[in-house]
């Protein structure tokens, strides 16, 4: 057998295990002895108007200032982490509890349930119901105390230790820079969300792969229109070495971020745009990431005033990619570009830099 074939007979078998997999899942959501039930809870692919620039769907809500989720894990007995998932972003399962469950059992959980293929997994908590009145002082029932209630809904939260939960919502993101979610990672997903759910002894509302598939491919499009990472070079005549990496780095206010790679960062530790040296023995490489880095702090700006201290350093000169040189005409054309970009980002409520972009490009 050529190993063409075999390589075809391979995909065949996995393509047919995801969709025994969803089925089988789906299944279980029929069956009376199932832990999963399909009811009006089920997410339904989100439908959007007509549109002139990309979007995310029309009357979305505002999204959330949202946390990394190692950060919840982390978090002291009295942190109240707001939430991360989206639902125009991910896919999200909710679990009604039959009874409080810890935040310490769902932390344990949740830990063996990270990522479904390329994507992330997030497990968000709340407690519907408040707890009872505190006895004594107080001061012990503070741990226990639910987030702040908006508008009557509870607010979702990273399970925290010390606090109790009934409802539990597991999500999955729907795209990143490695692309859509796509039916293996969803049957990933869909399997463990049902190890969690036979775990907590929860039902769950199935979602349907077709709708989900479809809204990730659309929110793929959406990102890969506005994606961009953007180099400009500096051209030494002679040589150079980490050591003349590590002291421009110093006389840029860049700082060492592993693997001699340097980033300038920003008042709470984003990065604005990174340094290096390239396969070229005589170049050096700044690069700025556009959806990743705070508009507000002009990364752009930032970066091509670091580009032309290190030529005047260096007495050098700047180039892009080709080697070309760049004139400043060249580089104002590209801030407004850049510019154009990280508005359109902001129309559609993903921020350059806010959480919710470093979730969607990474």
């Amino acid at each position: 057998m050529s190993s063409l074939t075999l390589s075809l007979l391979l995909l065949a078998l996995a393509a047919i295990a995801a969709v025994f997999g969803y089925n089988w899942w789906i299944g279980r959501s029929r069956s009376p002895g199932g832990k999963l039930a399909r009811g009006a809870g089920a997410r339904d692919a989100a439908g959007s108007p007509p549109r002139a620039e990309p979007s995310l769907g029309a009357g979305a809500a505002p999204v959330p200032e949202p946390v990394a989720e190692d950060a919840a894990a982390a978090a002291g007995p009295r942190a109240l982490v707001v939430a991360v998932l989206d639902s125009r972003t991910d896919c999200i399962v909710e679990l009604a509890l039959p009874s409080l469950v810890s935040g310490e059992r769902l932390i344990a959980l949740a830990s063996g349930f990270r990522r479904a293929g390329g994507k992330p997994v997030v497990v968000e908590a709340v407690r519907s119901s408040p707890p009872p009145a505190p006895q004594g002082d107080g001061d012990e029932f503070l741990s226990d105390a639910p987030a702040p209630v908006a508008q009557g809904a509870p607010q979702w939260r990273a399970p925290s230790t010390g606090a109790h939960f009934d409802l539990v919502r597991v999500g999955v993101l729907l795209a990143n820079r490695n692309g859509p979610l796509n039916a293996m990672e969803f049957s990933d997903f869909a399997a463990g969300v049902q190890a969690l759910a036979d775990q907590l002894s929860a039902l769950a509302a199935a979602p349907e792969m077709g709708p989900v598939l479809a809204r990730a491919r659309e929110l793929d499009e959406v990102c890969a229109s506005l994606d961009a990472q953007l180099g400009i070079g500096v051209e030494s005549p002679e040589p150079l070495g980490l050591a003349d990496l590590a002291r421009l780095a110093g006389e840029t206010s860049c700082v060492e971020r592993g693997n001699n790679r340097y980033a300038r960062l920003g008042p709470q530790g984003e990065v604005l745009f990174s340094l290096a040296l390239t396969d070229a023995p005589n170049r050096l490489s700044l690069l700025l990431d556009v959806p990743r880095a705070p508009a507000e702090h002009s990364p752009w700006t930032e970066m091509v005033a670091c580009a032309q201290l290190c030529a005047q350093r260096l007495g050098g000169r700047l180039v892009d990619d080709a080697g070309r040189p760049l004139a400043d005409a060249e580089l104002e054309r590209i801030g407004q570009q850049i510019a154009t970009r990280q508005e359109r980002l902001a129309m559609i409520g993903i921020d350059a830099g806010s959480p919710l972009a470093l979730r969607l490009f990474n």
